[in-house]
């Protein structure tokens, strides 16, 4: 799918040109949604500029994610997409920079984008000036996405400190935690570590695209307003990353206290069968004593004899247990 966004004022109109049909004057950004390959070909009539492929798009190697050839950037960050769904994908974007339009070829559908689609073609919105270009619209997107990364962070903030209060402070209250709470709070947490991971390749991806524009950019160009632009978003990722280490912290001391909980409830039964079977060995001698089958034993042939290995049993057990509580060992 083709999406054709103009300048009109100070927000975006879409228009529908047909393929073979010159673009409308004022075009600012053309947005690829799984793009066909008819879809490829009418862009780079367009703007020509060679469109990049999925195997283009998936290559990790830094000097294939982000290049000039032709005079046009070639820029390609993987963003989250599917977040509210459970899914919790990422998948890449790619940006392709002219002079003056902006490209993005994308196979996914980050909600970011969505709505910076919804907030630039409303009237009023003041994000766009009478200035701007392809590049400006480009930013948008990655601004809306650092926002929308942020809001995500607040959903994982939240999930993991529900899991610290049913960690720690319930812990102490309450009846020790079963193996299926143990289980899930850990399945709980390490998705939650799984998920960071993915927002730290998206934060690290947006980092070196802004690093890459500044590095790039000629003297004078862009005007001043675009280079404060670009700081204040290489702060705001950079403090983003900082969240999401201190968070992929937390969540490690978190895993740790229930591994550490599990082996002190897996002691705490190892310690009761070990005072079990400590217990249970003097009245096991005593009646092994007295199953024996030798003739000559006096009380075996006493009527107060039974009662009297019967009692015996029973204290052996209770002094060991006794003395172990003195010691504190219970």
């Amino acid at each position: 799918m083709i999406q054709v966004f103009c300048i009109e004022g100070d927000h975006l109109r879409r228009v529908d040109p047909k393929p073979g049909e010159a673009l409308p004057a004022g075009t600012l950004w053309i947005d690829l949604l799984n793009p066909s390959a008819e879809e490829d070909k009418a862009v780079e009539a367009w703007t020509g500029a060679a469109i990049p492929t999925t195997e283009d798009m998936a290559e990790i190697e830094e000097s294939s994610r982000f290049y000039t050839e032709g005079g046009v950037k070639y820029l390609t960050v993987p963003i989250l997409h599917k977040v509210d769904m459970g899914h919790r994908k990422i998948a890449p974007v790619s940006f392709v920079l002219t002079d003056r339009l902006l490209v993005t070829v994308r196979y996914s559908e980050p909600k970011a984008i969505d709505l910076y689609i919804g907030r630039a073609t409303k009237p009023g919105s003041g994000l766009l000036g009478p200035r701007c270009s392809g590049r400006s619209v480009m930013l948008g997107i990655i601004e809306a996405t650092t926002d929308r990364l942020a809001d995500i962070l607040e959903g994982v903030t939240e999930e993991i400190e529900t899991a610290s209060q049913a960690i720690l402070h319930k812990q102490a209250a309450e009846r020790p935690m079963s193996t299926k709470e143990f289980r899930r709070l850990l399945t709980r947490i390490g998705s939650q570590g799984t998920f960071l991971s993915k927002v730290r390749e998206s934060l690290s991806g947006i980092s070196r695209l802004l690093a890459y524009i500044q590095v790039g950019v000629e003297a004078g160009e862009p005007r001043k307003e675009t280079r404060a632009w670009i700081k204040s978003l290489e702060r705001d990722t950079q403090s983003l990353e900082n969240y999401v280490d201190f968070l992929s912290n937390k969540i490690t001391f978190l895993l740790d206290t229930v591994v550490g909980l599990i082996s002190v409830e897996q002691n705490a039964i190892i310690k009761i069968f070990s005072v079990a079977a400590v217990g249970l060995m003097p009245p096991t001698l005593i009646a092994s004593i007295y199953g024996m089958n030798f003739h000559f034993m006096p009380e075996l042939g006493e009527p107060w004899g039974y009662p009297v290995a019967l009692g015996i049993m029973v204290l052996s057990a209770i002094l060991p247990l006794f003395y172990f509580r003195r010691k504190g060992w219970l």
